[in-house]
Formats: C-alpha cells, structure tokens, sequence
C-alpha cells in the first residue's frame, strides 16, 4: 500500500508541523501537498509561492490542484518549485478547459501528471483521448476541499470501473483513492484492490500518527 499524507492547510507552520510529524518514518516517501483556490471551493491553502518556505526535507511530493484553470498553477509551479521535488502533478477537471493541453504542459517538466475526479463526477468526465498519456487517476471518495469529510461508500463501484478502464487503457495508471481514508474503511479499500490512498484528517487528528500510519498500512 502506498500512504500519501495529505497537506491540506493555509498556514505554513501548519503544514510544517505536520511533514516533521512524519518526517522519521521511512515508510513515507511521498507527499501529497493541496492548493485550493477558494473558487473551486470555500478554502483557501497555501499558494505555489508558499511551497519553497516549506523544509520538505528527503520527500518527494504530489500537487494536487483543486482550482479554476489548473494549467495556470503549473505555471506557477515552474516559477516557484522548478528545483523542488514534485513527482507528480494532479488536478481535478472539473474546472479545467482542456485536459490535453494540461497533460502536455505537466509532462513538459517530466512530472507524472493526473487527473481527479470528485465524488460525483463521472468516469466519463475524463476525455478518450487522456488516457493515453494518464500517470495517475485520482478519485476523491468525498466532496473535495475540506479534510474531514465523510467517506462515501459510493465510491467502490467507481473503483471498479475505473480499474477496468485503467486495464482497457493497458497502461500502469496509478490509482489513488481520496478523502475520509481512515481504519473504518482501509480495509474495505485494500479488498477492492486499492493500493494507493491519501490520506489527511485520520493522520492529523490522532494521537499518534506513526502508529496510525502503521495501522492502515497493515490492512
């Protein structure tokens, strides 16, 4: 299993304060950082422009991009992150005009590029000609842009279809489930073949994050 803490958060000393909190755990190589615009939802996180205050240290980190025009972020990610340790660039489409010309953008910095689909929007909201050229499909299992909402069980009949897209597709897109991940539903997750989750509000608001980490990936 692979477990992305999720940073969803417009304070610095926030989000710094939860990447220390994991910092030690070798488990742990990837993060996955959210920018909401306050347009795409009533949030607002940090900013690219904030990303270089933040000590990643040895991680890597996924941008996942709730915002209108996502394309216009990327730009603003070869700005200010061109030097950091970005692995992958996700958005979601909803409020994206031109998926192809995003994707294009996004491998053009040889980041693997992904596109997210919120709670009810459909598989079919991704373009035919987009799965080409997909690195990783995301799929929030709540309404996106807040942590700590309810995990819908909905959302294992899309996983099912977009596993069998995925495998039309004969690519190895990687697929990351969203949004209300906790131990009440790991493994319900794990059965239905999820191998890669993000995971926020169950990490940060426990006791003990290690230990939460080590029992969600023991499921």
């Amino acid at each position: 299993m692979n477990l992305y803490p999720a940073l969803l958060s417009g304070s610095i000393e926030k989000l710094q304060s939860q990447i220390d909190l994991v910092n030690d755990d070798e488990r742990i190589a990837t993060l996955q950082i959210d920018i909401i615009d306050g347009l795409f939802a009533d949030n607002l996180t940090i900013t690219p422009a904030d990303i270089p205050d933040l000590d990643l240290g040895r991680f890597q980190y996924d941008i996942h991009l709730l915002t209108e025009e996502p394309l216009d972020y990327i730009f603003e990610l070869q700005t200010h992150c061109q030097h950091a340790q970005i692995r992958a660039c996700i958005a979601q489409v909803e409020k994206m005009s031109y998926q192809q010309v995003f994707i294009e953008e996004v491998h053009r910095h040889d980041w693997k590029v992904g596109l997210s689909l919120d709670l009810y929007t459909p598989l079919e909201a991704i373009d035919e000609e987009s799965w080409p050229n997909l690195d990783v499909l995301q799929l929030m299992a709540i309404e996106a842009g807040f942590q700590g909402n309810k995990f819908s069980p909905t959302i294992f009949d899309k996983i099912k279809r977009a596993q069998a897209l995925i495998e039309i597709s004969g690519k190895p897109i990687e697929l990351i489930v969203d949004g209300g991940v906790s131990l009440e539903n790991i493994q319900q997750l794990s059965e239905a073949g999820v191998i890669s989750i993000a995971v926020g509000s169950t990490l940060w608001r426990s006791d003990n994050p290690i230990e939460t980490i080590t029992k969600l990936l023991m499921s």
